[in-house]
């Protein structure tokens, strides 16, 4: 890992190497686990033993002692797999972070499939609907190690609680310039020939960059990675250039990034029409690989262009 650059490696281990230098210089800065392991994590504890606690398998009280350390004037970040740290934990989230606008970062590993083959146990799947209606609470939800590598950055500057979900898999880097985090999206791909653009997030950005170039699709593609606290007005002023949006994301389609756009539209009154492409309710508690999850909420390839042709 030493070896590598940032944009070489997973998200995971570029959250845990880009604290690591900020934990270095600040020793206020506190890393908190139950029970997690990665090479970079082992790294960070050998050099940082004193700025890293083990809280072991116990995530309402996770939140707990990082709200406490907070208050104490500590800068908290808890790392966890996401469907743990998310959703046994939401009236901790709330009431100890949110209210008490506490600047603590979760920083949840697996979102939507990324752990497929462990089930509904690990998958997070209606994450974002539980986290983003959370008063004073930022969600951020990167594509590649480099745009996490700059919320870790940014998270660090702020004074309020932030979730961050990551994906599990390496995901390519497709954008090397610096990102505006409080804009909070960003122009992947933009020709502004038909005024059609894709909006999506995370895991589905290289994926649906590399569909769009291989079939030579005519539309843009956005990065929505920001998922509130967003630059609305800037935004409102991006979707209403286009006549047809597509949002597609790897999440249930209710209450989640689409459901979000959808309310940028209403909201500001554009004259655009949206396709909300996302895991179906009845299809949500499913085991298998991650293609066969995706294919069987109508989110492989071939459906997804099948869905675009006919919008």
């Amino acid at each position: 890992m030493k070896n590598k650059k940032l944009h070489e490696l997973p998200m995971r281990d570029a959250f845990i190497s880009t604290l690591q230098k900020i934990a270095t210089k600040d020793k206020k800065v506190i890393l908190l686990t139950n029970d997690q392991g990665a090479p970079a994590l082992d790294d960070y504890i050998k050099h940082l033993p004193n700025q890293f606690y083990n809280a072991g398998i116990s995530e309402q009280n996770i939140i707990g002692v990082a709200a406490g350390l907070s208050i104490l004037g500590f800068k908290p970040y808890v790392y966890s797999i996401n469907s743990f740290i998310i959703y046994r934990t939401l009236e901790y989230i709330k009431i100890d972070l949110c209210s008490m606008k506490q600047p603590v970062t979760i920083v949840g590993v697996g979102s939507g499939y990324s752990y497929p083959q462990d089930g509904p146990t690990h998958h997070s799947t209606e994450d974002i609907s539980f986290t983003v209606p959370m008063a004073n609470l930022d969600v951020f939800n990167p594509s590649d190690s480099l745009l996490t590598s700059e919320i870790i950055n940014f998270t660090y500057r702020s004074k309020k609680p932030a979730f961050i979900r990551l994906d599990r898999q390496y995901c390519e880097n497709l954008y090397f310039k610096k990102n505006n985090i409080k804009e909070g999206f960003r122009h992947i791909r933009k020709i502004n020939k038909n005024r059609i653009c894709i909006v999506t997030s995370g895991f589905f950005v290289a994926r649906l960059f590399k569909l769009i170039e291989d079939q030579g699709l005519n539309c843009d593609l956005i990065d929505l990675y920001r998922l509130k606290n967003f630059h609305n007005q800037k935004l409102s002023k991006t979707l209403s250039r286009y006549k047809k949006i597509i949002c597609i994301e790897e999440h249930a389609v209710n209450f989640g990034i689409g459901s979000i756009l959808s309310e940028i539209i209403t909201d500001n009154q554009l004259n655009t029409k949206l396709l909300r492409l996302g895991l179906i309710e009845k299809n949500i508690f499913g085991y298998g690989s991650r293609d066969q999850l995706l294919n069987s909420n109508n989110l492989s390839d071939k459906k997804i262009l099948d869905s675009i042709n006919k919008f």
